[in-house]
C-alpha cells in the first residue's frame, strides 16, 4: 500500500478569507482590532490556539484565560466560516481523483480543529478521493508534533515508510521529518519557495502535475532519503 497524506491549508485549498473572517469574529466579539488576510497569513501553521495568540494585541499574548476564549470563540465561528473555502486550488482535486485512480491511499492532515476539517474536507474535495481525514483532537498535539501523522497513518493502513507527506510550510516539512515521511514541498501555498529551501526542503512542486511527477518517480524510484 502506498499513501500520499496531505496537509490542508495553503496545500489544498487557500483558505485564508476562512480563516481571517472567523479570527476577526472572535476579535471583534473581544473588543480587539481585527486583521487582514496579510496578517493573518503570518499567524498561521501552528494550530487555532496560536494563530490567536498571535492575533492578539501584544501585551495580552500570555493571557492565557483569554486565549481560551479567544479560541473557543475562533473554533465557533470556524465552524461556520469554513465554507468560506468553495473550491482547491487549480488541478488539486483532479489530481485526488487520479492519485486514487491508480490506488494511493489518501489522507488529509491539518492543524484545523478536527470538527471543521471532518466538514470541509468533503465540501470541496471530489467524492471518493480520499480515505481519511485527522485534524487538531483532545490529546493530539499540533503539526510540526508526529502524533497527528502517526493517527492519519493508522487509519489508512500504512507505514510510514510507504507513504509521502505533502505540504507548503516547513511545519510540514518538520512534520514530514518527525514522523519518519518523505516530504514533498508545494509552491502555491503560504509560503515561498525561498522560505521552503532555506527550511530544508529538497522537493518542490510548482503545479498539481509536477507533484504528481514527483510522488511516482519517488515510489517507482524508491528514492528514501
Amino acid at each position: 500500500m502506498r499513501a500520499v497524506v496531505f496537509d490542508f491549508d495553503g496545500t489544498i485549498a487557500n483558505t485564508i478569507p476562512a480563516l481571517r473572517t472567523a479570527v476577526n469574529r472572535a476579535l471583534e466579539e473581544l473588543g480587539f482590532p481585527t486583521h487582514t488576510d496579510e496578517e493573518v497569513r503570518t499567524y498561521v501553521n501552528y494550530g487555532s490556539r496560536e494563530m490567536v495568540r498571535r492575533a492578539l494585541p501584544a501585551e495580552r499574548r500570555e493571557d492565557q484565560g483569554l486565549i481560551d476564549r479567544a479560541t473557543e470563540l475562533y473554533n465557533k465561528y470556524g465552524a461556520e466560516a469554513c465554507f468560506i473555502t468553495k473550491e482547491p486550488y487549480p488541478g488539486v482535486g483532479e489530481l485526488f481523483l487520479r492519485l486514487k485512480q491508480k490506488e494511493y491511499a489518501i489522507g488529509v492532515l491539518s492543524n484545523k480543529h478536527d470538527p471543521v476539517l471532518q466538514k470541509i474536507t468533503p465540501a470541496i474535495l471530489p467524492k471518493g478521493s480520499f480515505d481519511a481525514i485527522q485534524g487538531v483532537a483532545p490529546g493530539l498535539p499540533t503539526k510540526p508534533d508526529p502524533a497527528l501523522t502517526l493517527r492519519i497513518l493508522e487509519k489508512l493502513g500504512v507505514d510510514a515508510k510507504d507513504a509521502v507527506f505533502v505540504g507548503d510550510s516547513e511545519i510540514d516539512l518538520f512534520t514530514a521529518e518527525n514522523a519518519g515521511l518523505y516530504h514533498i514541498g508545494v509552491t502555491w501555498g503560504y509560503k515561498d519557495e525561498a522560505d521552503l529551501i532555506a527550511a530544508g526542503a529538497k522537493h518542490l512542486a510548482h503545479t498539481a502535475e509536477e507533484l504528481e511527477t514527483l510522488i511516482e518517480k519517488h515510489f517507482s524510484e524508491g528514492q528514501y532519503d
